[in-house]
C-alpha cells in the first residue's frame, strides 16, 4: 500500500511539473508573435480604420466585434488604401485593449483580400 501511495505521489508531482507545458494564450500566436483576423472596413479615417471582424482565426476577437485598427503598421510597404466595404486581413501582436471599439497593440500589417478571401500582397 505504501509503495502504491509513493508511486501515485510521484505521478502527481510529474503531472504538476510537466502537464502544463503551454503558457496561457500560447497556440493563438504564431512563431513570430503574430495573430490575425479578417474583417470588413466600416469607416476609413486618417491614421485608422474601424472594422468588423468576419473571421477570427483564434485571434481573441469575436466575429462581428468592431475594432479600431491603426494604419500606422510595422510592415515596410505600409497599409494599403482602404475604403468602406473593403475586406482586409489584420496581422497584429495579439494585444487587445478593452474599449469600444476594441483597439489593438502593434499592428504588423494590413492586407486587402480578394473575392475568395485570399491575401492580395501589398506591392
Amino acid at each position: 500500500m505504501r509503495r502504491l501511495l509513493s508511486l501515485l505521489f510521484v505521478l502527481v508531482c510529474m503531472m504538476t511539473l510537466f502537464g502544463c507545458g503551454k503558457e496561457p494564450g500560447e497556440g493563438l500566436v504564431n512563431e513570430k508573435g503574430q495573430v490575425y483576423f479578417n474583417a470588413i472596413v466600416l469607416e476609413a479615417n486618417e491614421g485608422s480604420v474601424k472594422v468588423k471582424c468576419t473571421e477570427a482565426f483564434a485571434s481573441g476577437i469575436s466575429v462581428d466585434e468592431e475594432v479600431s485598427v491603426s494604419t500606422n503598421v510595422v510592415a515596410s510597404k505600409g497599409a494599403p488604401e482602404m475604403t468602406v466595404g473593403d475586406k482586409i486581413r489584420v496581422v497584429f501582436n495579439g494585444e487587445i485593449m478593452e474599449s469600444y471599439p476594441l483597439k489593438l497593440g502593434t499592428v504588423f500589417a494590413i492586407y486587402l483580400l480578394d473575392e475568395n478571401g485570399e491575401v492580395i500582397p501589398n506591392d
